[in-house]
């Protein structure tokens, strides 16, 4: 008789070969028949989906393995479709590039067996050299270990600001249509993981690092093209006007708003090819600051950022030049 599938863990991969290999090793020491991995494969050009049939043929457990294949269409549509073949009740996300750490599977199977939450929140670890992860410094979400009612720390969460897809597993029934939006690449977590906390009624925190997260210059933070700025500017503008997360309590959207605000300057730090911000757009930055300057749970070392941003990039910008 098959054990039952608690927990579907889908990993998005394209061109990921230099990495891949050492995130399929720490899943395969850990895994269980109480859990699925659904691999789907990008549209990869280097040898990505080679090394994904190898590794599932050497396994100790191949039928835990789903491997699946799509056109080149982002990682919002290869994990929709990751989700849309999972069968796990509860589902979280992993990428290509990082790994998990020792008892992430086990330490999530005891939480759904023992507690059945609508969310679990992990630590992690940040690392750009493997050898350096056993001593890297862990993050958590909170202080506070163990089961929260999500309408308590739901503002911390946005405060936070970490919406990494890895960085929680959800129960699948609470949100049973829970999509990335296709087309966008980046910030694409922003655009979707806020919706579980609007589902969720409880949540487990697990303050353990039990993943590792590589920071690296390929990431897409620091390759933000002007496409996906566009795309991040017209997400922006909808989530002022009400037509994204039209049901999201006040606060938690206006966190969300500053936020992203601060984002936009930010990423023109990291990115010189990443276009001035338009004349109306820093308007509309500085009336939102304005209006929300009150704002709990919002640092008064942004508000403060972004009350004196446009000086400050423009003059950053200047000295790139």
């Amino acid at each position: 008789m098959q054990s039952q599938v608690l927990l579907s863990l889908v990993v998005p991969f394209y061109n990921a070969a230099d990495y891949f290999a050492q995130l399929l090793a720490s899943v395969e020491t850990q895994l269980t028949d109480a859990v699925q991995v659904v691999l789907v494969c990008d549209g990869a050009t280097d040898n990505s989906l080679e090394l994904a049939q190898q590794h599932i043929a050497t396994s100790a457990k191949p039928g835990r393995y789903l491997l699946l294949e799509q056109p080149n269409s982002g990682v919002s549509v290869a994990r929709n479709l990751g989700i849309a073949h999972s069968t796990g009740g509860y589902i979280g996300f992993l990428d290509a590039d990082d790994v998990i750490l020792p008892g992430y599977m086990a330490q999530l199977l005891h939480v759904i067996a023992q507690h059945q939450p609508d969310l679990i929140e992990i630590g992690y670890k940040r690392f750009s050299d493997i050898s350096a992860l056993p001593s890297a410094r862990p993050h958590y979400m909170r202080h506070k270990a163990g089961k929260h009612k999500v309408s308590g720390v739901a503002t911390a969460v946005f405060q936070a600001n970490r919406w990494f897809p890895w960085l929680r597993i959800y129960r699948k029934a609470i949100a049973p249509d829970f999509n990335f939006p296709s087309g966008i690449a980046f910030c694409e977590d922003v655009m979707a993981v806020p919706t579980l906390y609007q589902q969720a009624f409880q949540l487990f925190h697990l303050r353990l690092p039990l993943y590792g997260y590589r920071e690296h210059r390929s990431s897409a933070s620091f390759n933000v093209k002007p496409e996906q700025q566009q795309q991040l500017q017209q997400f922006f503008t909808g989530l002022q006007q009400g037509t994204f997360y039209p049901a999201i309590p006040a606060r938690w959207r206006n966190i969300l708003l500053l936020n992203l605000a601060y984002l936009f300057y930010s990423l023109q730090l990291n990115n010189p090819a990443v276009k001035a911000l338009p004349v109306a757009f820093e308007q509309q930055f500085r009336t939102l600051l304005k209006q929300l300057w009150l704002t709990p749970g919002f640092s008064l070392r942004k508000k403060l950022t972004l009350a004196f941003a446009s000086h400050f990039f423009h003059k950053h910008r200047l000295r790139q030049s």
